[in-house]
């Protein structure tokens, strides 16, 4: 089972990507940013360590995290955003861990035993790939770029941003320079699906 670690920026398409990787690859995907949001929920460890730093006014009626409050405390305050970072990011890894082991058990199963197909590909969907650790979990790190104009009219379309709040995102975020350094495989995504079938068809039957 190869791992690939894939990445890319706010609008990049990494979502598409992993569409791809597992409806036409059958790989397994574990996307982060839903693990991460399940761990907020209302009683578990995320949610009761992220209430007792910023306080019981975060919450909505329910009791739940209010999101859109909570981003817009951490958004332009680096040191509160780490604090956030690190009630999740620790918990998140650990659930990828156990994640991989369990596929792993499950192929030396499958091999063995011929019950079922092994799963020939696992895909970390993650923002924060390299700050978060992951590296050292895959055998290969993706990374999908785009040009900045096609960024922008994506989260425009998409997202409703304004130009003002997508350049702030992304005034946060890694640089391309920063994300090509760190990763293995750079794929371009600036709209054309068969071209990036393509690329990641190739990657896959050359590797």
């Amino acid at each position: 089972m190869k791992i690939i670690g894939l990445m890319g920026g706010v609008g990049s398409g990494k979502s598409t990507v992993a569409d791809i990787l597992k409806e036409e690859y059958h790989a397994h995907l574990i996307i982060t940013d839903d693990i991460a949001r399940d761990l907020c929920n209302k009683g578990q460890e995320s949610y009761n360590r992220i209430v007792a730093y910023f306080g019981r006014e975060i919450l909505k009626e329910d009791g739940e995290i209010d999101r859109n409050k909570l981003s817009g405390i951490v958004f332009n305050n680096e040191e509160k955003l780490k604090k956030l970072n690190s009630f999740t990011h620790p918990l998140v890894k650990e659930y990828v861990i156990r994640e991989i082991t369990m596929l792993k058990d499950r192929n030396a199963r499958a091999v063995t035993e011929e019950k079922e197909e092994p799963v020939p590909y696992l895909v970390i969907e993650t923002a924060l790939l390299i700050d978060a650790g992951y590296r050292e979990l895959c055998d290969e790190v993706w990374y999908v770029a785009v040009d900045e104009n096609i960024r922008k009219e994506r989260l425009i379309k998409s997202r409703g941003y304004t130009e003002e709040k997508i350049m702030a995102i992304l005034k946060n975020q890694m640089s391309d320079t920063d994300f090509s350094d760190n990763c293995d495989i750079i794929l371009y995504n600036n709209g054309n699906l068969s071209i990036l079938r393509e690329q990641i068809q190739f990657l896959l039957v050359s590797n």
